[in-house]
């Protein structure tokens, strides 16, 4: 059953061995000459699942990979039941509270290892067990830059003010828990996220 359709790519709910799964598959694009949208597709699905396995070893909970698909252009991988972080922090609470000090963690430890997720919204993060599991790192990369982090933490903190009331108490909590993870480092991200904020109050 088709879950969500985007520009890039259709996520399905499936099974692997008995077990409930998501298939991503990534969507052929007609005005691609052929042998380059099969090499950009399947270069893509190498990237995004790389930063999945980089993300696990540096401690963040990402969904377990069944099975990569490099000629069909698809990855199988756990399915994550849950509520996302949207979910959870919109209903307020000691909980929804705890949940923004964790995603400033995770989001530390992917900085820490050098990875940027790129589309840090709440829908991507979904809450289980009282663990958050990180989704979708399509828009990811490496780069342990100070721009490229404190952009990625600057959509962090507009994704909180768009999406929630409570916003500025979740991101102060977020920056406890990314502080926590990326120590000193943490403090020179933090200003650079007030430099973009100044930037844009000025274009």
């Amino acid at each position: 059953m088709l879950v969500k359709q985007g520009a890039e790519a259709e996520l399905r709910t499936t099974e692997f061995l008995g077990r409930p799964a998501i298939e991503k598959y990534r969507r052929a694009k007609a005005y691609r000459l052929d042998v380059l949208d099969d090499e950009l597709r399947r270069s893509r699905i190498r990237h995004e699942t790389r930063l999945m396995a980089e993300a696990r070893a540096a401690g963040v909970a990402v969904p377990i990979l069944y099975d990569i698909n490099l000629v069909e252009n698809k990855i199988i991988m756990e399915f994550v039941d849950g509520p996302t972080a949207k979910h959870v922090l919109d209903k307020g609470g000691p909980l929804a509270v705890k949940v923004a000090g964790a995603i400033g963690e995770i989001v530390g430890r992917l900085h820490r290892a050098g990875i940027i997720h790129g589309d840090l919204t709440t829908s991507n993060m979904i809450v289980r067990d009282a663990q958050i599991i990180m989704i979708d790192f399509s828009l990811g990369g490496k780069d342990d830059g100070l721009e490229a982090r404190g952009v990625d933490l600057h959509l962090l903190k507009e994704a909180l003010g768009s999406a929630h009331a409570r916003a500025a108490s979740y991101y102060q909590a977020a920056l406890k828990g990314y502080r926590k993870t990326m120590g000193r480092a943490a403090e020179d991200v933090i200003a650079k996220v007030k430099e973009i904020e100044s930037r844009g109050r000025y274009t």
